[in-house]
């Protein structure tokens, strides 16, 4: 384990010795940060513009069908009852005499 703590303390105080040596970098009269957000500006316009949009589709519409042509219904015909007799309906009824 300590090997492990020395290897990481050397690799850490090489790599902040390295980073001390560099320049600093000077980005001019602050342009470059406004060609940035510029730049960040068109994107997110221009990305907005082409991503998928959300399309609803409608169920399409039902089918149809005519109605069926009117049926023509006419009057009720009348049929004259038709008298019989007594021997029509079987038996004579009682206190019949014939």
């Amino acid at each position: 384990m300590r090997t492990l703590y020395r290897v990481t303390v050397a690799v850490a105080a090489i790599g902040i010795t390295a980073l001390s040596l560099t320049g600093s970098a000077h980005a001019g009269n602050g342009s470059a940060v406004g060609a940035g957000l510029l730049g960040f500006g068109v994107g997110a316009v221009v990305g907005s513009a082409l991503a998928p949009q959300t399309v609803y589709v409608a169920p399409p519409p039902p089918v149809y069908y005519a109605p069926p042509p009117p049926v023509y219904v006419g009057p009720p015909v009348y049929v004259a009852p038709v008298y019989v007799g007594p021997g029509y309906y079987g038996r004579p009824y009682r206190g019949h005499r014939r």
